[in-house]
């Protein structure tokens, strides 16, 4: 009887044993699934910044929007500016004539004012439409013409401290507007403020060389032509132009004038607006 050698046997049982520690000992660093977990394995992210990896910074562009060009800028006017209506339907008031345009710029300037006077009442002492003010070298032969008293109703009592106050708002409600004094038109003339509505259509020839002539508002002038006091500076302090009154045609035509941020205000020199 012949033997069989048993190192087949040995070998083969040696070969299962390896295999056996092989599928039993987990791989280095790989996970370890127990029987209850989900067979979807999730990336873990750590804490700690990676180098190696690119960084966005996003670039920030700040578009304007589209908004349109004006066309033209605002004269940086006063408070209190603002266009008179133009009705020029003939009015009595105290017993004199004006036009509804100066009467509407009369009573803005009363608000303005807040004072005293009664600007719509008794202070009126001479009108428009008239060629009985001989004094006023035709002024109030036209429209937009008002002289205004500066005394205590009743009295002869002057209101020095309101007139400062009185011309500024008149001039804001777009008139030229200066004090005359006591006998400075001629002896015995009587102190009042004689105030011309800028831009009145129906303004007399002399009237409107009160605003543009050489010795007029816009020039920085008291009005009063050469044989009557003038031409001498403005006492209040040269003209207050309003935005109205540059898109009507006038400006500031002192020799220094005040800067024209604008830079199209138009030489009006003796024109009248119609």
């Amino acid at each position: 009887m012949s033997s069989r050698s048993p190192q087949p046997i040995i070998w083969f049982s040696f070969i299962l044993i390896l295999l056996a520690g092989c599928t039993s000992a987990p791989l280095p660093n790989s996970p370890t699934l127990s029987p209850t977990s989900s067979h979807t394995l999730k990336r873990s992210f750590t804490t700690s910044p990676d180098t190696t990896a690119p960084f966005y910074t996003p670039t920030l562009t700040y578009t304007p929007l589209p908004f349109s060009t004006p066309t033209r800028l605002f004269y940086p006017e006063p408070e209190g500016c603002q266009k008179p209506e133009e009705d020029y339907t003939i009015l009595s008031v105290n017993g004199f004539l004006l036009n509804q345009r100066t009467y509407s710029m009369l009573k803005h300037a009363a608000e303005l004012y807040q004072g005293e006077i009664d600007l719509l009442g008794y202070a009126i002492t001479q009108g428009s439409y008239t060629r009985q003010v001989d004094a006023s070298f035709g002024t109030h032969a036209g429209g937009g013409a008002v002289d205004l008293s500066v005394m205590r109703k009743g009295t002869y009592t002057i209101l020095w401290d309101d007139i400062p106050s009185l011309i500024h708002a008149l001039r804001v409600a777009g008139f030229a507007a200066w004090l005359r004094d006591l006998d400075e038109l001629y002896p015995g003339s009587p102190i009042h403020i004689h105030a011309i509505a800028i831009g009145d259509r129906e303004l007399s020839k002399a009237a409107v060389d009160q605003l543009t002539g050489d010795f007029g508002y816009f020039r920085g002038f008291s009005g009063l032509p050469p044989g009557f006091g003038g031409p001498g500076p403005d006492p209040h302090g040269g003209p207050i132009i309003c935005q109205w009154m540059i898109e009507s045609g006038y400006r500031d035509l002192r020799a220094t004038p005040t800067p024209d941020p604008i830079g199209d205000q138009l030489d009006c020199h003796k024109c009248q607006i119609k």
